[in-house]
């Protein structure tokens, strides 16, 4: 007899239908998972000291791990090695390296975001989220200042089908 391997729930199979009681959080991450929204981040203001979601380490341990190599290969092995460290290393930080703490931001600010309604909070207080209709860009409500309680009843308290 054939099992058939066992698929894990999508988030939204998860939330279960619509009871018509869902704190303006639970709407805008339905809305999410929907497509209804896009949700905006500005990472100049997310990716900085005091932002709930920084990491010091993501951004400062590759320089100061190229910086201790290429002292390091200088003094054992002559200033041309720790020169080509240092230039191969500056090549993957300006070309890789964004891109990476950037990815991995992305995903710490989804995960508090969505994981709860008081992480949603700090980082809407921190002002580096925004929320955007997906069918009219031209409605958007950008934190701090944005009432985004309101944006979400306004226009994400519908049904899951239309």
């Amino acid at each position: 007899m054939a099992r058939t391997p066992r698929r894990n729930p999508t988030p939204l199979e998860e939330l279960g239908p619509r009871t018509g009681k869902e704190s303006p959080h639970e709407l805008i991450y339905r809305a999410y998972l929907l497509g209804w929204i896009h949700f905006g981040t500005k990472l100049a203001v997310l990716n900085r000291p005091g932002s709930p979601v920084y990491n010091a380490y993501e951004n400062w341990g590759p320089v100061a791990l190229l910086a201790f190599l290429s002292i390091y290969y200088g003094a054992s092995s002559g200033w041309e090695a720790g020169l080509s460290i240092f230039v191969a290393g500056a090549f993957f930080g300006v070309l890789l390296l964004p891109r990476y703490v950037l990815k991995k931001l992305r995903m710490r600010v989804l995960e508090k975001a969505f994981g709860d309604e008081g992480g949603w909070r700090e980082l809407w207080r921190n002002g580096g989220i925004s929320i955007r209709l997906a069918m009219d860009s031209s409605v958007e409500c950008e934190g701090p200042d944005g009432d985004w309680e309101k944006f979400a009843r306004l226009y994400l308290d519908k049904p899951d089908e239309s």
